[in-house]
């Protein structure tokens, strides 16, 4: 079930590898691929999101509304973050504290707990996505406790009210760089109301349609992820956008609409895919299983590989691919070595206890 997402849900933790296998966190970067790949490798990030919304679609169809059964898939949800996060969390607090560089700006607790907080606070920068994701679960626990059967609804009117709430922001030039500080004052718009809260949304309804009208177009869905690939790579290529781009916060609105879009599109390329039994690459789909673990060790193995290049590099005269190469393969290693001895048993042993203690 869902083979061709797994994919992509493996795919996509590579895509961020990518991104990040560049000066600052790497002195090399894998030279055999354009430019455009890597620059838009946060992309990744974008297809997750709406992955994640597409996987809570699916698997909360049908459930009867209940407390219980929303207080069960709250605690699986929670629990599969957390036990996948915590033991990196201490690999890279320790990290950090041995070689003094943890900064004195990081909260700990926040960090531990994913709590919604400045990027600055977060002891691991990129785990800003999981608390997204933890927010998502959130509501999606509360529709399943009220009732299931109008997800899409509610979800339709929330996504039209954050819609609408954007423009207004944007039109006030709360996501230029000179209003950063009143924009940021709390977590409002950079969190609760966050255009990239529409990905989630998106990817759940998208469920939803795909449910109701399983056959598509698949050509049509094809180009769109085409179409709307390449007006995201045009934009942030454009050389007119403020800090990093839509990596960044001041462009969050189109990257919502770029990537998320695109995204989508590829999404249900996949899933109209599969409804036709077309599920390629057999051993991508088995990786896909470990894709959390890529995209939580890979910043800690790109340093690794990075310090080994210092060290090596002016005895061994490796080429940049030779040295890319080595660090994606060590990643996929120890995150299938993560997945598979510490990540996959906790979730088995979290999801019996829940049994016994939930029924």
């Amino acid at each position: 079930m869902l083979k061709n997402i797994q994919t992509l849900r493996f795919l996509a933790a590579l895509w961020v590898v990518l991104h990040h296998m560049q000066s600052p966190v790497t002195p090399f970067t894998l030279s055999m691929l354009p430019d455009a790949v890597t620059q838009l490798g946060f992309a990744g990030v974008d297809l997750f999101f709406v992955i994640s919304g597409l996987i809570m679609a699916e698997t909360t169809r049908g459930l009867l509304p209940s407390k219980h059964a929303a207080m069960r898939f709250l605690a699986q949800r929670f629990g599969r973050i957390y036990i996948g996060w915590w033991p990196f969390f201490g690999l890279y607090f320790l990290g950090a504290w041995q070689s003094g560089r943890l900064h004195p700006d990081v909260d700990l607790w926040g960090s531990f707990l994913l709590w919604p907080q400045d990027l600055t606070h977060y002891l691991l920068p990129i785990t800003w996505t999981l608390s997204f994701e933890l927010y998502f679960y959130v509501t999606t626990a509360a529709l399943i406790a009220w009732n299931r059967r109008h997800a899409p609804l509610l979800l339709s009117l929330c996504g039209i009210a954050i819609i609408a709430l954007n423009i207004w922001f944007y039109q006030r030039g709360l996501y230029l760089p000179a209003n950063e500080g009143l924009a940021k004052t709390n977590l409002l718009i950079p969190f609760y109301l966050s255009p990239l809260t529409l990905e989630f949304i998106a990817g759940f309804l998208l469920a939803e349609w795909l449910h109701r009208y399983p056959r598509q177009c698949l050509s049509c869905w094809l180009a769109g992820a085409v179409l709307t690939l390449t007006l995201a790579f045009l934009y942030q290529s454009s050389g007119t956008l403020f800090a990093s781009g839509m990596a960044g916060f001041f462009h969050v609105c189109e990257r919502a609409t770029l990537l998320g879009g695109f995204a989508c599109c590829l999404v249900a390329c996949a899933m109209e895919m599969e409804r036709r039994n077309i599920t390629p690459w057999r051993f991508l789909q088995g990786l896909g299983d470990a894709s959390y673990s890529i995209y939580l060790a890979h910043i800690f193995c790109l340093i690794v590989v990075g310090s080994a290049f210092f060290r090596l590099q002016p005895f061994l005269h490796l080429s940049a691919t030779a040295w890319s190469l080595s660090a994606i393969a060590l990643t996929v290693g120890v995150s299938w070595l993560n997945y598979s001895r510490i990540e996959s048993p906790l979730n088995r042993q979290l999801k019996g206890l829940l049994v016994k203690i939930l029924g």
